[in-house]
């Protein structure tokens, strides 16, 4: 990590249980030790817990008690691996496709309209009770032809969701787009979407890009011609200048991985963006 010069860690700690609580491995000795000995190695690294899950699978952002218990872990756990803030992924998959429905329990009237809401919620209570603690999130990019599995999230309400947030992040990938054209029109529009937020309040923002298995069941999401890390990372700056040449609106970017990047995508990474 300090190789490919990465800022922040989002070290694994979740999903959420059905009762809101974070698994006990995330508070363990190993747990502890592990954060303590990449600090050591990685001083300037700043480690933040992950956590989050589906929405109607081991989330349930409607229910007060979930809510309470889920806010309650998230305090302890920065307390126990002693971290500066926490990272947070919540999730709702869209019906429609037979593969991805099977991993989540049927949406209840209203779920869809009042996530956006809900997340919000949370995150609003977390800073309530934590107002020291930098607090990282993840959002569906806003581009308007993009079709990802995921709900995507608002522009009224990404206003509400900066206000108690450090840093933002952007998924660019399971786009649905299988169009370089199209791709990169949706970056730029993505792009104009972060400037217009980062007018509002000048936190961090991030583009998402992913190193992971292919599985053929979403292969209709993720088109690896498209999203492949060399050629997103040259469309998010190309779109990056077209919309400004003075003003940084990308902060940089995000990675996430099937729990791993190998070599030829750590130098992809370093190639296409560092350089």
């Amino acid at each position: 990590m300090e190789e490919n010069d990465i800022k922040y860690a989002y070290i694994f700690s979740g999903p959420f249980g059905m009762d809101g609580r974070l698994p006990e491995y995330a508070f363990s000795e190993t747990a502890i030790n592990s954060v303590n000995l990449i600090q050591k190695l990685y001083p300037e690294l700043i480690i933040l817990p992950w956590i989050g899950g589906l929405q109607n699978k081991s989330v349930y952002l409607g229910d007060s008690l979930w809510v309470a218990n889920a806010l309650e872990d998230t305090e302890r756990l920065i307390e126990v691996l002693e971290v500066p803030g926490i990272h947070v992924d919540f999730e709702f998959i869209l019906s429609g496709n037979p593969y991805l429905e099977n991993t989540v329990n049927p949406e209840k009237p209203g779920d869809l309209e009042t996530y956006g809401h809900n997340v919000n919620e949370f995150h609003r209570k977390l800073r309530g009770r934590l107002p020291k603690a930098f607090v990282s999130s993840v959002v569906v990019a806003t581009s308007p032809e993009t079709r990802p599995w995921k709900r995507k999230t608002s522009m009224d309400e990404l206003h509400t969701l900066i206000k108690y947030v450090d840093q933002l992040s952007f998924l660019y990938f399971d786009t649905h787009l299988h169009d370089q054209r199209l791709f990169e029109d949706n970056c730029e529009a993505l792009i104009r979407d972060i400037q217009t937020l980062k007018n509002s309040r000048d936190i961090q923002y991030l583009i998402a890009v992913g190193t992971f298995l292919n599985v053929p069941e979403i292969q209709e999401y993720r088109n690896l011609k498209i999203e492949s890390i060399p050629n997103t990372l040259k469309t998010i700056k190309q779109s990056v200048i077209q919309v400004d040449t003075i003003n940084r609106l990308v902060d940089g970017i995000s990675i996430y991985s099937d729990w791993a990047t190998d070599e030829n995508e750590w130098r992809d990474f370093k190639r296409y963006w560092r350089e």
